[in-house]
């Protein structure tokens, strides 16, 4: 389990430092460099296995340069300045470290990234390998849309049923999404058109993907990589190879009661199911988010974790979950109170150039440091709104 990332001098980093529990959420600003932190932690731990897929499909990794402008993108190397400085867990990782790999014959990714664009891998419903993809495009974007393709392409046990799927995920779970994101349709595999796309059934409808909702079309493909996480490990991906997931606002387009329920997802990614041979295979897990939903949990967690009664304390999260008596569901729960959440906050505060980092997982909304007391600024509206009225309207009333 990887502790904590030190960046110095990257692109619009100065100077950030992000400490990881079990599950951690960062989060910030747009263009406040969320993005490029979580892609640089899986070059720094993944940078083998990632220049070993760009020498399979025939890309030039000869010159460091060259490696950094296809992970980030193409242009994009001159964010590495001389004085960038790269740590997780006290390890330096310099430049040299992307020097061609010699001796490694199959490196293995140890990170699993689920971009925010996420919903460009399913656009035209057949999905898109690697090498199509623009040099322009992030490698974290490009190795997402392969899986995607392959997921299209392959199915899962030969079916063409992609949701329900009884073999990934557990019924519970189904439920929760069917009921707050599906409503009854299937996500299936058509072939009318000679080449396999992945379609919407409802009732005796195929609707294509750009005739879903905007909930069903970001989350699909957020659940075609929960798919690769759990269950028996699959052609497609090897799951029990990763120990770190990374998911870039897994809220795009839903109502909160399926927020609700992608935490949930996310909570047993973070337990862990049992595997073949009895143990358990969790991950540590990072979430970038823009939802104050996550925030409000953390916050809940943390204090409801504080209670002595293990009954109360395991009501109380169940009753914070919408969980209900569902014996399933809290069995799935059951020693999550020893699991530690962080959240970090990057940002550009006070007119500075460069983005910072602050440790808030207090989340205590009687600090003085307003990124503690506001969550990042997740509630800073709100706190402006009280204000407003308790000041005007009801000093007028």
């Amino acid at each position: 389990m990887i502790e904590k990332l030190h960046i110095e001098n990257l692109g619009p980093i100065g100077n950030v430092d992000i400490e990881f529990g079990d599950l951690t959420f960062v989060v910030g600003p747009q263009a406040s460099g969320k993005t490029l932190a979580l892609e640089t932690l899986k070059l720094a731990i993944d940078n083998k296995a990632i220049i070993n897929v760009l020498n399979k499909n025939n890309y030039l990794t000869g010159k460091v340069d060259n490696v950094l402008n296809l992970y980030y993108g193409k242009g994009l190397a001159n964010m590495w300045r001389p004085e960038t400085r790269i740590e997780f867990d006290g390890n330096p990782f310099e430049k040299k470290d992307l020097a061609p790999n010699v001796g490694m014959s199959n490196p293995t990714e140890s990170v699993f990234y689920i971009p925010a664009q996420r919903v460009t891998s399913i656009m035209e419903g057949a999905g898109k390998s690697f090498s199509s993809y623009s040099t322009e495009t992030p490698f974290v974007n490009r190795m997402y849309g392969d899986v995607m393709q392959r997921f299209i392409q392959n199915g899962i046990d030969k079916q063409p049923v992609l949701f329900p799927k009884s073999t990934r995920l557990k019924s519970q779970m189904r439920r929760r999404f069917n009921d707050s994101i599906y409503h009854g349709a299937k996500v299936e595999l058509d072939e009318s058109d000679m080449q396999r796309r992945i379609v919407l059934r409802v009732g005796e409808s195929k609707l294509p993907v750009t005739g879903w909702s905007a909930g069903q079309r970001e989350f699909t493909p957020l659940l075609l990589g929960m798919y690769c996480l759990t269950g028996a490990p699959q052609k497609i991906l090897r799951n029990q190879d990763y120990s770190i997931v990374i998911i870039e606002e897994p809220e795009m387009g839903l109502h909160p009661k399926a927020i609700i329920d992608v935490l949930l997802q996310i909570l047993e990614l973070v337990q862990g199911e049992k595997g073949q041979q009895g143990s358990k295979h969790r991950y540590q897990v990072i979430v970038s988010t823009h939802s104050s939903l996550f925030l409000d949990f953390a916050w809940a967690f943390n204090k409801i974790k504080t209670i002595s009664d293990s009954r109360i304390r395991d009501n109380a999260l169940c009753e914070l979950l919408e969980i209900g008596g569902d014996a399933q569901m809290m069995k799935m729960l059951t020693g999550v109170f020893d699991k530690k959440i962080r959240t970090c906050y990057l940002g550009k505060d006070n007119g500075k150039v460069f983005t910072s980092s602050e440790d808030i997982s207090s989340l205590d909304v009687w600090d003085d440091n307003s990124a503690v007391s506001e969550w990042g600024g997740m509630t800073s509206f709100a706190t402006r709104a009280t204000n407003v009225l308790s000041s005007n309207v009801l000093n007028y009333d």
